[in-house]
């Protein structure tokens, strides 16, 4: 009797235990993804902001716009980079990042959405060079809460790209998270390169919204197209990378995921990851707290900075 009592309390203690963890555990994953459904009370003196930017490149000005985050910071940065010709902004992660603590900037490439200048791909990756330059000086880096040590690159479709290609090869993007990468490398080399060049072709010249030769940006591309082997620099790179496809394109990128800063994953969805916006919320926020936040804060930088996971 008192063995199948003394059974019988342990059972119970377990279960009791048990509940406890999970409701613990329950209650915790709530709070670390309240930026997601819960609008923050504004800090008092720093509060969030949307902060107009024109940003000169090469003599021509973009157009765009900061999503500063709550309180003093100074605070870690994302540089959101738009697809070809950019339909889809990813404002909804922007508005989720910024809750979350993370500055986001948005810009339109030289040519692009009213932006002055001429739209071409290498115009675009020194476009992104340009926004660089514009965030980490001192005067702009403080009117905006930017934190230079801690500034990544999130790219979209041919943003992506432009990601992988400018963000790694400059020491002031920390990491790169790429969405549904455009690889020029691989797409317009090899067996199916002419018809997706025919294709890339007809498309651009459907978007009234760039100032674009089509022939001239497809020129431009196959021109230095050794320069944008992108698996290449991924090799390379000892940057912390995460690229989420929805296609098969890019499926020897599964080769790296064995290093230690490289992720790759392909997800069930769209190309607008239209069913996936919350979790590739989560899925940004929880590679930006273990990757970019963790970093060492600069001397320079108040260490009280905390973002939400």
């Amino acid at each position: 009797m008192k063995i199948v009592f003394s059974g019988f309390l342990v059972l119970f203690c377990s279960v009791i235990i048990l509940s406890s963890c999970q409701s613990k555990s329950s209650k915790s994953e709530k709070e670390n993804i309240e930026y997601i459904y819960n609008d923050l009370k504004p800090d008092e003196f720093y509060p969030a902001a949307q902060v107009e930017l024109q940003i000169n490149s090469s003599g021509s000005t973009m157009y765009g716009f900061a999503y500063t985050a709550d309180g003093k910071g100074p605070h870690p940065t994302i540089v959101l980079l738009h697809g070809l010709p950019g339909n889809e902004r990813n404002l909804d992660l922007a508005q989720n990042l910024r809750r979350a603590g993370i500055n986001v900037v948005y810009f339109n490439y030289r040519g692009a959405w009213g932006s002055k200048g001429v739209f071409k791909f290498k115009n675009a990756i020194e476009d992104a060079q340009a926004v660089l330059d514009y965030l980490t000086d001192s005067l702009n880096k403080d009117r905006l809460k930017v934190d230079t040590g801690k500034i990544a690159f999130v790219g979209h479709s041919m943003g992506a790209g432009l990601a992988l290609i400018a963000g790694l090869k400059d020491s002031r993007v920390k990491g790169v998270f790429a969405i549904s990468v455009f690889n020029p490398f691989t797409l317009l080399q090899g067996e199916n390169a002419e018809g997706n060049l025919i294709g890339l072709k007809e498309y651009l010249l459907s978007l009234g919204m760039l100032n674009c030769n089509p022939n001239e940006f497809l020129n431009d591309i196959l021109r230095d197209i050794n320069q944008y082997n992108i698996e290449k620099m991924i090799a390379n790179s000892k940057k912390p990378i995460m690229v989420i496809d929805e296609h098969m394109n890019n499926s020897t990128f599964t080769n790296y995921n064995k290093s230690k800063t490289f992720e790759y994953k392909i997800w069930n969805t769209d190309h607008a990851f239209s069913n996936r916006r919350i979790a590739l919320t989560k899925e940004i926020v929880s590679w930006m707290n273990k990757d970019i936040v963790s970093l060492p804060q600069k001397e320079e930088k108040s260490s009280d900075l905390k973002i939400k996971k």
